[in-house]
């Protein structure tokens, strides 16, 4: 029964969710979910895929894009994960909730979402949340686990998993930016090697000056389009600009010339 709607994760899902997917292990360990009809598990399976039949099957609603792995943890199958998926996806920092109603989102007309909010006032408010408790991965007991990055420079985020969920970060929303930072650095560090600093400005301020530069130029900023731009001239307006040239009139065509009547002679 589908929604006049579309799918959004900012409201419950008006729409019966199929349970049409279940968990499988890639061959390089990663869990995913996969689509569960028999086809293309077969597919999977030939090509060294592992299903996880044990945690049942759970629908393909808008909700499970952005919680992949809730009806995983519900089943008590977080120990499927191998270590390295649980740190690239930012679980051994921020370990998500496991709701307590033991049942999936849109599994029925009555629970087409979670009720409630984690940490309530009263169990009736915290709904499905009720005595909810972070999963535990037992798989990353005894390990050196890395710690949270830096916040992202350019904007402050902070909740990005590892160093290199923070330099993909910036390499694709702060392109412009590192390329500025990366130049700069790269003129003052040639401007270091020849000695040019010893003695005059320091290498903070010739940075801030390079910067600056590069920005009043327009360096590794992207181009915005004119909001009004110029109309291409109208073939009209440009033959009014034109002097008018008078066609030339056409010129009658010569008359044939009569032909000689018979027994005459043409003088010579």
């Amino acid at each position: 029964m589908a929604s006049e709607k579309t799918l959004s994760t900012d409201a419950p899902n008006a729409v019966i969710a199929d349970q049409g997917l279940v968990y499988c292990r890639t061959p390089v360990g990663e869990v995913v979910a996969c689509d569960a009809s028999d086809m293309e598990l077969m597919k999977k399976i030939r090509r060294g895929w592992q299903v996880l039949a044990d945690y049942g099957q759970f629908g393909s609603s808008a909700y499970y894009m952005d919680h992949p792995y809730e009806a995983l943890f519900q089943a008590g199958g977080a120990r499927e994960m191998s270590a390295r998926q649980v740190v690239d996806l930012g679980y051994h920092l921020r370990p998500p909730l496991v709701p307590t109603c033991e049942r999936h989102v849109g599994d029925a007309k009555d629970h087409l979402a979670h009720t409630g909010a984690p940490g309530a006032g009263s169990p009736k408010a915290q709904g499905c949340w009720r005595g909810a408790r972070p999963v535990y991965f037992p798989q990353l007991a005894g390990l050196s686990l890395p710690e949270a990055p830096p916040m992202c420079e350019y904007c402050g985020r902070d909740d990005l998993p590892t160093e290199r969920a923070l330099r993909q970060h910036q390499d694709v929303m702060h392109n412009d930016r590192k390329q500025q930072q990366d130049l700069g650095a790269a003129i003052v560090g040639g401007l270091q090697q020849t000695g040019m600093t010893a003695g005059g400005l320091d290498v903070q301020t010739i940075a801030a000056v390079v910067a600056s530069t590069l920005a009043s130029l327009g360096y590794g900023q992207r181009g915005v389009p004119d909001p009004t731009p110029i109309p291409p001239p109208d073939d009209d307006e440009e033959d009014e600009d034109q002097p008018e040239i008078p066609s030339p009139e056409p010129q009658p065509e010569p008359e044939p010339e009569p032909e000689p009547a018979a027994g005459s002679h043409r003088r010579r």
